[in-house]
């Protein structure tokens, strides 16, 4: 640690606390149109990052993404948080009813319990700074890319040959991570998700305690479940942040004063919320629309169908407000409004080359999708059978119904792949406030011993799965904490400088302005002003059409992209020696999805094309790890 590297530390942290406050400034200013003045920093976050995300889509249509825009709006943001008055303070909900007597010996606990959770918050925003477990096969090759590309062309440009461009994200989440690219390095990319989202996180936690009026020890154990259960951080994808806007579904389903006195706001604001978690990942909207519907149902049981359907229509015209600009832009540069619903754009499965991710058998779906749902409905009936049935209590079965459903859907039209960490932030919200749901009902009747029973029971269920999760060394947060505090504190780049020497090396060998397709390990060095960069994540699993030429040999492709303009190849092809052994052994598991076989076969496909090309064009450069082939020139 040097006292550089210290000082980029501070500056990190202090950026992104200076983010998250103007994020509030803009939800402060959507409040004052209804009239709501000095809202709670937590509901100005909420309803913050809608109005954020519309106008990075606005930017992004406009092609201004750049970093002096990109601080501008930060400035404002900030001024309109210190103008309007945003405060700490939960103002926005009544006088809560008296709560249970502070005489119990749980109270004397409250502050050993709230240190904890500091001491863990601390830790975990301060590991935020910067990572080294990014996932190989996606982070390097396209998730570091394309925030880096978006702010260097000032746009989410086209990239209609890279899966990821097309299934994983319109493109909220990238914009987001251009916020804190506009002032910090690559290297605190992730803390656009990570540590936006543990912010939000903070004061939802407190604030839903309060909404459910939890007594100070029952707020304090519920605060420290939310931060000791570790997430899924499988690689730069969205899942912490979303988690926290989906307990924010449910705060601003339950907030009692927006319930009495502005319910069309409420109903804005749970569709724009939704929005917002659909933009940073594809997947992520089914949970949030069934969320909705759930409550407009509930609403129209209890107010009439006339609120139920007015809560529907408001939320959905607000959650396309929201995906609006995002959708425009996908639909010109991917051929899909939004992936899969509205259409499949340039994927593989457009062209009828391979079978879909859906393509699965039953016997996959009933094996890895059905038995992660039998927990989530045991969730349901729980909450159904035991919980409160008032409007605050609906909330959270909405959630809940809206984490089985939404689970079911993505795990059948995913064919089973990935069901746990494609749910998970809408899962382990569901999963915790089942304590809230247990702790009302004990609050409700103090003298029952069934409350307290199960209350306990659903600690030791929620420590178990943070305890497993925890184990699991590839797929959770807690394991790089040390790591990333190590790496945070040294500064540590992503790759070693000869690395991004190797890459300098090559671009300088691709003629300035030329069109170049490219498979790289690395595709996040490029500098895309240079050269029309496309990047194949996997190569064939989206393409342009009439589709990328599979049935064909190298010299088709070599056709197919010049006749796109793309005339250089680039490949770091040591990357993928032994891939033939690799896709015969995926290929010939049954117990894989549809999904993995299909990738491989396509990129197994592409690369001995790749291979073909490599013996018959001219080399522009080859180190012996990358190669650029100039596809109209012989060898």
């Amino acid at each position: 640690m040097t006292p550089a590297s210290l000082l980029h530390f501070i500056e990190a942290l202090l950026w992104c606390a200076l983010l998250f406050l103007s994020i509030a400034g803009y939800g402060a200013i959507l409040l004052r149109l209804f009239s709501i003045r000095r809202p709670s920093i937590t509901l100005a976050a909420t309803s913050g990052f809608g109005v954020v995300i519309f106008l990075g889509g606005c930017l992004n249509l406009l092609h201004l993404i750049t970093a002096p825009i990109l601080i501008a709006i930060t400035i404002l943001g900030l001024l309109a948080a210190i103008l309007l008055r945003v405060t700490f303070n939960h103002t926005e909900t009544p006088a809560s009813p008296p709560l249970l007597q502070k005489t119990s010996w749980a109270s004397s606990f409250v502050p050993v319990l709230l240190i904890l959770t500091a001491l863990v918050f601390i830790v975990r925003i301060a590991a935020t700074v910067h990572t080294q477990s990014y996932q190989a096969s996606d982070d390097y090759n396209f998730y570091l890319a394309a925030p880096a590309k978006m702010l260097q062309l000032h746009h989410y440009a086209a990239d209609p040959f890279s899966e990821r461009r097309i299934m994983s994200s319109i493109g909220g989440n990238y914009f987001l991570q251009t916020l804190v690219l506009a002032v910090l390095p690559l290297t605190d990319v992730q803390m656009a998700d990570r540590a936006l989202g543990l912010l939000l996180l903070a004061f939802l936690a407190f604030a839903l305690a309060s909404e459910f009026n939890l007594t100070p020890p029952q707020r304090a154990i519920f605060v420290l479940l939310v931060f000791t259960t570790p997430q899924l951080v499988f690689n730069l994808t969205f899942v912490l942040l979303p988690s926290a806007l989906f307990f924010a579904l449910v705060y601003l389903a339950a907030h009692r004063k927006l319930l009495a006195d502005n319910p069309t706001l409420e109903a804005l604001l749970l569709g724009a919320v939704t929005g917002v978690i659909a933009t940073t990942k594809s997947t992520y909207l089914p949970h949030g629309v069934i969320f909705v519907v759930c409550f407009a149902l509930f609403q129209a049981r209890r107010r009439g169908l006339s609120s139920g359907v007015k809560t529907l229509l408001l939320a959905a015209l607000s959650c396309l407000i929201v995906m609006a600009p995002w959708m425009i832009a996908n639909h010109a540069t991917s051929g899909t409004w939004f992936y899969p619903s509205l259409g499949k754009g340039y994927q593989y499965s457009t062209y009828g080359l391979y079978p879909a991710p859906s393509g699965a058998g039953l016997s996959i779906i009933l094996h890895k999708v059905v038995p992660f749902c039998a927990p989530l409905g045991l969730l349901l009936v729980l909450e159904w059978f035991l919980g409160d049935h008032d409007e605050q209590g609906e909330a959270i079965l909405s959630l809940s119904a809206a984490a089985l459903c939404a689970t079911l859907l993505v795990g059948i039209g995913t064919g089973g792949d990935s069901v746990r960490r494609y749910n998970y932030p809408c899962i382990i919200p569901a999963m915790l406030l089942l304590y809230i749901v247990f702790s009302r009902r004990r609050n409700t009747f103090p003298g029952s011993r069934r409350w307290p029973i199960l209350q306990t029971f659903t600690i030791i269920f929620i420590a178990y799965t943070a305890i497993t999760t925890w184990r699991n060394k590839f797929t959770n947060e807690y394991d790089q904490i040390p790591i990333g505090l190590k790496a945070g504190l040294r500064d540590t780049p992503i790759v070693p400088p000869t690395v991004a020497a190797e890459y300098a090396a090559v671009q300088r060998a691709i003629p300035t302005n030329a069109g170049a397709l490219a498979t790289v390990t690395n595709s996040f060095l490029f500098d895309y002003r240079v050269n029309d960069i496309k990047i194949a994540d996997y190569p064939g699993a989206a393409s342009l059409p009439p589709g990328w030429p599979s049935r064909g040999d190298g010299n088709a492709l070599a056709e197919y992209l010049l006749a796109h303009n793309l005339r250089y190849l680039v490949c770091s092809y040591a990357e993928f020696v032994g891939l033939d052994r690799e896709a015969v052994k995926v290929l010939h598991d049954p117990s894989r999805t549809q999904w993995i076989h299909s990738e491989q076969a396509i990129i197994f496909r592409s690369h001995q094309q790749y291979a073909e090309l490599a013996q018959t064009r001219r080399h522009l450069y080859d180190d012996g790890q990358i190669y650029v082939l100039d596809l109209a020139e012989q060898r």
